[in-house]
């Protein structure tokens, strides 16, 4: 589990080298520069599909958390380890700055 690194400002997307698809309520994504693929669940589905625009880490936190039954520590603590875990797969890029 993260420690919750990430400031709240930090803005994160998908990458356009990312193509996706949504069955029965997972994601399948695949990376086309490197031709691997991934899967989501369905509450990471529902951060993919908000990452389709440029959101902050405090606003993909606050959506998860008044959509699903989930404490916000809690929320920021899982949304926080699936942004890293996407950024190191090259799927979305954090801007920080």
């Amino acid at each position: 589990m993260s420690s919750n690194t990430l400031p709240t400002s930090t803005t994160a997307v998908a990458v356009e080298s990312a193509l996706s698809t949504t069955i029965d309520g997972e994601t399948v994504i695949l990376h086309q520069d490197i031709g691997k693929y991934y899967g989501l669940n369905e509450v990471a589905t529902f951060v993919w599909e908000l990452l389709e625009e440029p959101r902050s880490v405090e606003e993909l936190c606050r959506t998860v958390a008044e959509n699903y039954d989930v404490e916000y520590s809690h929320c920021r603590s899982d949304v926080e380890d699936l942004l890293v875990d996407l950024a190191e797969k090259d799927l979305v890029r954090l801007d920080t700055s």
